[in-house]
């Protein structure tokens, strides 16, 4: 499975942000807290449906939203 791109709208800390990936590497770099797990936890809840980190999906809103979603694009 190939993820082309995954566009996350209020889960967790990310409010709104979009990511183009590479068919090759892509590597998450950044501060502590800034969200790198986060986003792999989205590429885990694209793929199986939950989150790797056994929440409730409750837990995965960002604060103050109502919702979450997490969209991608995906190639085999």
């Amino acid at each position: 499975m190939v993820v082309k791109n995954l566009r996350l709208s209020y889960f967790k800390n990310h409010l709104e942000q979009s990511f183009d990936f590479s068919p090759q590497i892509n590597c998450f770099v950044g501060n502590n807290g800034v969200g790198k797990t986060n986003v792999l936890d989205a590429l885990h809840y694209l793929s199986v449906g939950k989150s790797f980190l056994g929440n409730t999906d409750v837990n995965n809103i960002l604060l103050g939203g109502d919702f979450f979603s997490i969209e991608g694009k995906v190639f085999n």
